[in-house]
């Protein structure tokens, strides 16, 4: 019984590192080609365990894809589900998620967006829609903002995708912006912990 329980332990450790450095390799180091003998190496480990656990590369990034969608997603809707009215505040919040997930995931948005190309059908369980209740009260809160002065006219979709782009942007396009304006990776990190201040001056002008 005992080692039965020890094997079921080193099994799930197993296919928990596999998955832990494959998410590593195609979300944060964007390596989309590549291989189950690249996972191996990184992971220490031969690729027949690989197989052992995913009988091909597909199975397994489709499995690491689904799983960081999904954690993505239960984050995001414990930030903007919650029964409170929209604010500043949950702005904020929202802005703080999608800044972490861009700087841990920075590349999952390629991966997405190459995903649906393949498979157009994956958008309902990958892209669920927004909250409609949600969306009428940002639209309120734009409305009221705006009314008060501190913040420019938009579009609620256009102020939707400024915030994605804003927050995901600079962490997708890591090697671009580091060179565009040329800093070192100390000084690219103090420009990211820096983020959420901009984006939050430049939504809103009394700021």
């Amino acid at each position: 019984m005992l080692n039965t329980v020890v094997m079921e332990t080193l099994s799930t450790d197993v296919e928990r590192l596999i998955k832990d450095t494959a998410k590593k390799i195609f979300f944060e180091e964007g390596k989309l080609h590549a291989t189950t003998q690249d996972i191996a190496d990184a992971a220490g480990i031969n690729r027949a365990s690989i197989h052992y656990y995913y009988r091909s590369r597909k199975l397994l990034f489709d499995k690491v894809f689904e799983e960081a969608m999904e954690e993505f997603h239960k984050k995001l809707m414990a930030v903007i589900n919650r029964d409170e009215p929209m604010s500043r505040q949950l702005i904020e919040r929202l802005i703080d998620l999608l800044l972490q997930r861009s700087m841990e995931h920075p590349f999952l948005e390629l991966f997405l967006v190459a995903a649906l190309n393949d498979n157009s059908d994956l958008k309902r369980s990958l892209l669920p829609d927004p909250p409609a209740e949600k969306i009428a009260l940002l639209n309120e809160f734009i409305a009221a903002e705006v009314a008060a002065g501190t913040m420019k006219q938009i579009d609620t979709q256009h102020f939707i995708v400024n915030l994605i782009s804003l927050c995901s942007f600079p962490c997708m396009a890591k090697p671009i912006v580091k060179n565009a304006i040329g800093l070192t990776e100390e000084a690219y990190g103090k420009f990211m912990a820096e983020r959420k201040a901009v984006i939050l001056k430049l939504i809103f002008l009394d700021l």
